[in-house]
Protein backbone atom coordinates (compact mmCIF):
# COMPACT_ATOMS: atom_id res chain seq x y z
CA UNK A 1 0.00 0.00 0.00
CA UNK A 2 1.46 3.55 -0.59
CA UNK A 3 1.89 5.82 2.06
CA UNK A 4 0.58 9.22 0.25
CA UNK A 5 0.45 8.65 -3.24
CA UNK A 6 -3.38 8.56 -4.75
CA UNK A 7 -4.01 5.94 -7.42
CA UNK A 8 -4.09 8.96 -10.02
CA UNK A 9 -0.74 10.37 -9.39
CA UNK A 10 0.94 6.92 -9.65
CA UNK A 11 0.02 6.58 -12.72
CA UNK A 12 0.94 10.22 -13.73
CA UNK A 13 4.20 9.32 -12.18
CA UNK A 14 4.64 5.66 -14.50
CA UNK A 15 3.36 7.01 -17.84
CA UNK A 16 4.02 10.98 -17.77
CA UNK A 17 6.83 10.67 -15.70
CA UNK A 18 5.98 13.29 -13.29
CA UNK A 19 2.91 14.62 -10.51
CA UNK A 20 2.69 18.18 -9.75
CA UNK A 21 1.25 19.35 -6.92
CA UNK A 22 0.27 23.15 -6.64
CA UNK A 23 0.85 25.53 -3.93
CA UNK A 24 2.63 22.66 -2.20
CA UNK A 25 4.12 25.33 0.58
CA UNK A 26 1.88 27.25 3.32
CA UNK A 27 2.94 30.89 4.11
CA UNK A 28 5.07 30.43 6.90
CA UNK A 29 6.94 27.93 4.95
CA UNK A 30 7.12 30.00 1.68
CA UNK A 31 8.37 33.04 3.47
CA UNK A 32 11.24 31.32 5.01
CA UNK A 33 12.83 29.58 2.08
CA UNK A 34 12.59 33.01 0.69
CA UNK A 35 14.13 34.71 3.28
CA UNK A 36 17.24 31.64 3.25
CA UNK A 37 17.50 32.19 -0.48
CA UNK A 38 17.68 36.30 -0.13
CA UNK A 39 20.30 35.43 2.82
CA UNK A 40 22.53 32.70 0.95
CA UNK A 41 22.54 35.38 -2.10
CA UNK A 42 24.12 38.22 -0.02
CA UNK A 43 26.89 36.00 1.26
CA UNK A 44 27.40 34.63 -2.14
CA UNK A 45 27.59 37.88 -3.96
CA UNK A 46 29.54 39.08 -1.42
CA UNK A 47 32.00 36.08 -1.52
CA UNK A 48 31.99 36.27 -5.69
CA UNK A 49 31.80 40.10 -6.38
CA UNK A 50 28.44 39.35 -7.92
CA UNK A 51 26.28 42.19 -8.71
CA UNK A 52 22.39 42.56 -7.77
CA UNK A 53 21.13 41.12 -11.41
CA UNK A 54 23.83 38.57 -11.65
CA UNK A 55 22.27 34.87 -11.58
CA UNK A 56 23.97 32.04 -9.27
CA UNK A 57 23.37 28.88 -8.61
CA UNK A 58 24.37 26.58 -5.21
CA UNK A 59 25.23 23.00 -5.47
CA UNK A 60 24.48 20.74 -2.46
CA UNK A 61 22.10 24.09 -1.27
CA UNK A 62 21.44 21.46 1.69
CA UNK A 63 24.46 22.46 3.45
CA UNK A 64 23.87 26.26 3.28
CA UNK A 65 21.10 27.19 5.20
CA UNK A 66 18.57 25.13 7.68
CA UNK A 67 15.66 25.75 5.26
CA UNK A 68 16.85 24.21 2.30
CA UNK A 69 18.11 20.97 4.60
CA UNK A 70 14.46 20.66 5.73
CA UNK A 71 13.27 20.45 2.30
CA UNK A 72 15.19 16.86 2.23
CA UNK A 73 12.79 14.88 4.32
CA UNK A 74 9.69 17.26 4.64
CA UNK A 75 6.63 15.27 6.12
CA UNK A 76 4.70 15.96 3.11
CA UNK A 77 6.88 14.97 0.48
CA UNK A 78 8.79 12.22 1.99
CA UNK A 79 5.96 10.01 1.88
CA UNK A 80 5.60 11.03 -2.02
CA UNK A 81 8.94 10.53 -2.47
CA UNK A 82 9.12 6.93 -0.98
CA UNK A 83 6.11 6.11 -3.15
CA UNK A 84 7.79 6.82 -6.22
CA UNK A 85 11.33 5.55 -5.74
CA UNK A 86 11.31 3.65 -2.22
CA UNK A 87 12.85 3.94 1.14
CA UNK A 88 16.55 2.08 -0.41
CA UNK A 89 17.56 6.37 -1.03
CA UNK A 90 20.14 9.02 0.00
CA UNK A 91 20.11 12.76 -1.59
CA UNK A 92 21.98 12.77 -4.55
CA UNK A 93 22.09 16.40 -4.82
CA UNK A 94 20.60 19.82 -3.65
CA UNK A 95 20.40 22.77 -5.98
CA UNK A 96 19.34 26.58 -5.74
CA UNK A 97 19.08 28.08 -8.96
CA UNK A 98 18.77 32.04 -8.65
CA UNK A 99 17.55 33.71 -12.22
CA UNK A 100 17.20 37.47 -12.52
CA UNK A 101 15.18 38.87 -15.42
CA UNK A 102 17.77 38.54 -18.74
CA UNK A 103 19.35 42.23 -19.87
CA UNK A 104 16.92 43.92 -22.70
CA UNK A 105 20.36 42.63 -25.17
CA UNK A 106 20.03 39.80 -24.68
CA UNK A 107 16.16 39.59 -24.74
CA UNK A 108 16.32 40.26 -28.32
CA UNK A 109 18.60 37.33 -29.15
CA UNK A 110 16.79 34.38 -27.44
CA UNK A 111 14.32 32.29 -29.18
CA UNK A 112 12.71 28.92 -28.26
CA UNK A 113 14.29 26.91 -25.28
CA UNK A 114 17.41 25.02 -24.66
CA UNK A 115 21.08 25.85 -25.01
CA UNK A 116 21.32 29.06 -27.08
CA UNK A 117 22.32 32.82 -26.24
CA UNK A 118 21.60 32.73 -22.28
CA UNK A 119 23.91 29.89 -22.63
CA UNK A 120 26.68 31.42 -23.72
CA UNK A 121 26.25 34.48 -21.12
CA UNK A 122 26.53 32.74 -18.08
CA UNK A 123 22.64 31.67 -17.61
CA UNK A 124 23.47 27.52 -17.18
CA UNK A 125 20.34 26.99 -20.28
CA UNK A 126 21.30 23.70 -21.35
CA UNK A 127 20.16 21.94 -24.31
CA UNK A 128 17.57 18.88 -23.66
CA UNK A 129 18.30 16.10 -22.14
CA UNK A 130 17.75 13.36 -19.46
CA UNK A 131 19.87 13.37 -16.62
CA UNK A 132 22.37 10.89 -16.36
CA UNK A 133 23.21 10.75 -20.19
CA UNK A 134 25.37 12.28 -22.08
CA UNK A 135 28.71 11.77 -23.84
CA UNK A 136 30.94 12.15 -20.58
CA UNK A 137 28.11 10.39 -17.79
CA UNK A 138 25.85 7.53 -18.32
CA UNK A 139 25.46 6.33 -21.45
CA UNK A 140 25.16 2.17 -20.95
CA UNK A 141 21.39 1.89 -20.70
CA UNK A 142 19.92 -1.39 -20.45
CA UNK A 143 16.69 -1.26 -21.00
CA UNK A 144 16.25 -1.79 -24.75
CA UNK A 145 18.28 1.72 -25.02
CA UNK A 146 16.06 3.22 -22.43
CA UNK A 147 17.36 4.71 -18.74
CA UNK A 148 16.79 2.48 -16.20
CA UNK A 149 15.08 4.39 -12.95
CA UNK A 150 17.63 5.22 -10.92
CA UNK A 151 16.88 8.33 -9.69
CA UNK A 152 13.70 11.02 -8.99
CA UNK A 153 13.61 15.19 -8.20
CA UNK A 154 10.96 17.47 -6.62
CA UNK A 155 11.57 20.84 -8.24
CA UNK A 156 9.89 23.47 -6.02
CA UNK A 157 8.64 26.76 -6.97
CA UNK A 158 9.85 29.97 -5.63
CA UNK A 159 8.48 32.29 -7.69
CA UNK A 160 5.32 32.89 -9.73
CA UNK A 161 5.59 30.71 -12.95
CA UNK A 162 2.28 31.28 -14.27
CA UNK A 163 3.59 33.02 -17.38
CA UNK A 164 5.24 32.19 -20.40
CA UNK A 165 9.28 32.54 -21.05
CA UNK A 166 10.15 33.04 -17.40
CA UNK A 167 12.30 30.86 -16.87
CA UNK A 168 9.96 27.74 -16.55
CA UNK A 169 10.79 23.91 -16.53
CA UNK A 170 10.05 22.64 -19.68
CA UNK A 171 9.04 18.86 -20.09
CA UNK A 172 8.11 15.99 -22.37
CA UNK A 173 5.73 13.70 -20.89
CA UNK A 174 6.16 10.22 -21.04
CA UNK A 175 9.76 10.63 -23.00
CA UNK A 176 11.44 8.65 -19.92
CA UNK A 177 9.98 5.30 -21.68
CA UNK A 178 12.12 6.78 -24.90
CA UNK A 179 15.54 5.95 -26.04
CA UNK A 180 17.67 9.05 -25.23
CA UNK A 181 19.34 8.23 -28.43
CA UNK A 182 16.07 9.58 -30.46
CA UNK A 183 16.83 12.82 -28.48
CA UNK A 184 20.36 13.53 -29.38
CA UNK A 185 19.79 12.30 -32.90
CA UNK A 186 17.28 14.84 -33.30
CA UNK A 187 17.95 18.24 -35.30
CA UNK A 188 19.76 20.47 -33.58
CA UNK A 189 17.99 23.73 -32.06
CA UNK A 190 14.27 21.98 -32.36
CA UNK A 191 12.08 21.49 -29.59
CA UNK A 192 11.09 17.70 -29.02
CA UNK A 193 7.33 16.72 -29.94
CA UNK A 194 4.79 17.35 -27.28
CA UNK A 195 7.42 19.24 -25.28
CA UNK A 196 4.92 20.62 -22.34
CA UNK A 197 6.06 24.21 -20.44
CA UNK A 198 5.03 24.55 -16.96
CA UNK A 199 3.34 27.30 -15.45
CA UNK A 200 2.71 26.83 -11.93
CA UNK A 201 2.38 29.20 -9.36
CA UNK A 202 4.64 30.12 -6.40
CA UNK A 203 4.77 27.34 -3.85
CA UNK A 204 4.30 24.11 -6.09
CA UNK A 205 6.27 21.24 -6.13
CA UNK A 206 6.71 18.51 -9.08
CA UNK A 207 8.27 15.04 -8.09
CA UNK A 208 8.98 14.08 -11.55
CA UNK A 209 11.78 10.97 -12.85
CA UNK A 210 15.00 12.53 -14.52
CA UNK A 211 15.22 10.46 -17.30
CA UNK A 212 12.17 12.58 -18.74
CA UNK A 213 13.33 14.82 -21.13
CA UNK A 214 13.67 18.49 -19.83
CA UNK A 215 15.42 21.95 -19.83
CA UNK A 216 15.11 25.48 -18.49
CA UNK A 217 13.09 27.70 -21.23
CA UNK A 218 14.68 31.49 -21.18
CA UNK A 219 13.51 34.57 -18.52
CA UNK A 220 12.08 37.01 -20.38
CA UNK A 221 9.71 38.08 -17.81
CA UNK A 222 10.29 40.83 -14.81
CA UNK A 223 10.74 38.14 -12.68
CA UNK A 224 13.74 36.41 -10.49
CA UNK A 225 13.31 32.97 -11.40
CA UNK A 226 14.46 30.92 -7.45
CA UNK A 227 13.99 27.38 -7.46
CA UNK A 228 15.27 24.62 -5.61
CA UNK A 229 15.83 20.87 -6.90
CA UNK A 230 16.29 18.07 -4.43
CA UNK A 231 17.42 14.82 -5.61
CA UNK A 232 17.03 11.19 -4.84
CA UNK A 233 18.65 8.16 -5.93
CA UNK A 234 19.56 4.75 -4.58
CA UNK A 235 22.13 4.76 -1.72
CA UNK A 236 24.45 2.01 -3.91
CA UNK A 237 24.95 5.20 -6.69
CA UNK A 238 27.49 7.92 -5.90
CA UNK A 239 26.00 11.66 -4.97
CA UNK A 240 27.32 14.43 -6.89
CA UNK A 241 27.01 17.01 -4.85
CA UNK A 242 29.35 15.51 -2.13
CA UNK A 243 31.47 12.78 -0.97
CA UNK A 244 30.50 12.96 2.70
CA UNK A 245 28.61 15.59 4.70
CA UNK A 246 29.83 17.37 7.37
CA UNK A 247 30.69 15.06 10.18
CA UNK A 248 28.61 17.83 12.74
CA UNK A 249 25.27 17.90 10.29
CA UNK A 250 25.25 14.10 10.39
CA UNK A 251 25.80 13.86 13.95
CA UNK A 252 22.47 16.47 14.74
CA UNK A 253 20.65 15.09 12.32
CA UNK A 254 18.16 12.12 12.97
CA UNK A 255 18.21 8.32 11.88
CA UNK A 256 16.40 8.67 8.54
CA UNK A 257 17.94 12.24 7.92
CA UNK A 258 21.37 11.04 8.51
CA UNK A 259 20.29 8.27 5.71
CA UNK A 260 19.08 10.39 2.66
CA UNK A 261 22.38 12.58 3.89
CA UNK A 262 24.40 9.41 3.04
CA UNK A 263 25.67 8.26 6.06
CA UNK A 264 25.58 4.81 7.60
CA UNK A 265 25.25 3.84 11.32
CA UNK A 266 28.54 4.68 13.51
CA UNK A 267 28.42 1.43 14.54
CA UNK A 268 31.10 -1.56 12.69
CA UNK A 269 33.16 -1.00 9.47
CA UNK A 270 31.34 0.21 7.14
CA UNK A 271 32.72 -2.81 4.58
CA UNK A 272 30.71 -5.15 7.05
CA UNK A 273 32.04 -7.81 9.65
CA UNK A 274 34.57 -9.18 7.47
CA UNK A 275 36.24 -6.45 5.49
CA UNK A 276 39.51 -8.13 4.70
CA UNK A 277 38.39 -11.44 3.58
CA UNK A 278 35.05 -10.79 2.57
CA UNK A 279 34.17 -7.02 1.94
CA UNK A 280 30.49 -5.54 1.50
CA UNK A 281 29.36 -2.49 1.12
CA UNK A 282 27.23 -1.12 4.26
CA UNK A 283 25.44 1.08 1.55
CA UNK A 284 24.47 -1.82 -1.15
CA UNK A 285 23.38 -4.39 2.07
CA UNK A 286 20.40 -3.25 3.63
CA UNK A 287 20.03 -5.79 6.41
CA UNK A 288 21.41 -3.49 9.16
CA UNK A 289 18.15 -1.54 10.46
CA UNK A 290 20.16 0.54 11.75
CA UNK A 291 21.49 1.85 8.02
CA UNK A 292 18.30 2.20 6.41
CA UNK A 293 15.76 3.48 9.23
CA UNK A 294 13.48 4.80 6.31
CA UNK A 295 12.61 1.09 5.52
CA UNK A 296 10.85 1.08 9.18
CA UNK A 297 9.78 4.52 8.71
CA UNK A 298 8.20 3.52 5.50
CA UNK A 299 6.54 0.24 7.49
CA UNK A 300 5.37 2.47 9.98
CA UNK A 301 3.46 5.12 8.15
CA UNK A 302 1.84 2.86 5.40
CA UNK A 303 -1.56 3.65 4.90
CA UNK A 304 -3.54 0.33 6.18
Amino acid sequence: MPLAMTPKQAKDFDEKGFIILEEFFDQAELDRLLAAIDEVGDRIRAEKDLGPDDPFAVRNALAHHEAFLDLIDHPRMLPLVVDAIGWNIQIRTTHLDYRPPYPEDLKDRISGVGKGEDHQAGYRNVGWHPDLASDDLFMAPSLDGRLPFMEMKVFYVLYDMTETDCGNLWLVPGSHRRQPAELFGRENGSDPEGAVELRLPVGSAVLWRTAVWHCVGPNLSRKTRKIIHVGYHYRWLRPTDYNEQDPGLIERSSPVRRQLLGALSPKGDPMGPDPYYHPASRHWMSEDKDDVPLREWAQANTRP
